[in-house]
């Protein structure tokens, strides 16, 4: 039987190994019930939707790559969880659809459980693959043989880690549901004086064929209004995080960011300068060997012989 902590020195671990590790060690193990934890909720999410297929091969496919350290799964279940969600039962459903679905899809308790357990999923699963396979990657383009890759030990995983996981991941589905209530609930309307207005949900007007100068279709409004505040949300994160990254710095950290900013200023002027004192210098260095030079040939004895 193997130790879980040999994975550690190993270039490629067996699979007994990885299974030790996720199952026998006792922080990896929260990690490896988390992430079952989170296949399950999106398989019953998924069935309840109608889509047992989809849930199916989100939770084998999953499974799998826990065991078997595939790391390309997380993004193919991403794909196949959005197709499902779009035809649940798989095949393209050309029917009619209900203008008002996208407006009222604000708030459901599925769609909140469903994105944070993918949300708990993928941080888990990646933290895993940094367990047992690889947490950064190697120093040259391609892997030398020989080369051991780096892997995050177990004794790092702190007690609240999965609680700040799941923490973190239900306050990004809240402000999420929030931005997108805010946005099916605002209007673009770049003719008045204030861009935006509140919209009429119970309105069919803005699903008409021909609409009046000035009004745009619920789905035009929704890009616009995500475009204002993706951008207008990242100018303010960078004011924020970035004032208080300033706050945070003691005084050797500032003496460095400025001198790497005034480096930034005026490095051509300081190559150039350089350039010049360093032409000087061999210019001047020449200049004293010259005369050295010269008192040689003086001396040097004359040859008598001439060639015929």
């Amino acid at each position: 039987m193997s130790r879980p902590n040999e994975i550690q020195n190993a270039a490629d671990p067996t699979q007994r190994q990885v299974l030790d590790l996720l199952f026998r060690d006792r922080a990896v193990r929260a990690y490896t019930f988390t992430t079952l934890g989170a296949l399950a909720v999106i398989f019953v999410v998924m069935f309840m939707n109608g889509s047992d297929l989809g849930g199916a091969l989100v939770a084998i496919f999953g499974c799998a790559a826990l065991a078997l350290r595939w790391t390309a799964v997380p993004p193919f279940l991403l794909l196949v969880i959005g197709y499902f969600l779009v035809f649940p039962f798989g095949i393209p459903d050309p029917g009619t659809e209900n203008p008002f679905e996208i407006r009222e899809t604000h708030f459901r308790v599925t769609d909140a459980v469903l994105v944070m357990a993918v949300l708990v999923y993928l941080r888990a699963q990646y933290r895993v693959f940094g367990f047992v396979h690889q947490i950064v990657p190697f120093e040259n383009v391609l892997r030398r043989k020989g080369d051991v890759p780096t892997r995050r030990p177990p004794s790092h995983i702190r007690s609240d880690e999965i609680a700040w996981l799941i923490g973190i991941a239900a306050g990004i589905v809240i402000v999420g549901q929030m931005v997108w209530w805010l946005v099916n609930s605002l209007e673009f309307a770049p003719l008045e004086d204030f861009p935006l207005r509140w919209a009429d949900k119970t309105s069919m007007t803005s699903y008409r064929r021909a609409l009046a100068p000035g009004e745009f279709r619920p789905g035009q409004n929704r890009f616009f209004i995500l475009i204002g505040v993706l951008f207008f949300g990242a100018l303010l994160l960078r004011l924020v995080f970035g004032y208080w990254r300033l706050r945070v710095m003691n005084p050797a950290e500032g003496a460095m960011v400025l001198t790497d900013t005034s480096w930034a200023e005026s490095h051509r002027e300081r190559v150039r300068v350089e350039k010049w004192r360093i032409w000087g210098r061999q210019r001047a260095g020449e200049e004293a060997k010259r005369p050295e030079a010269q008192a040689k040939r003086a001396n040097a004895p004359k040859s008598t012989k001439r060639r015929n």
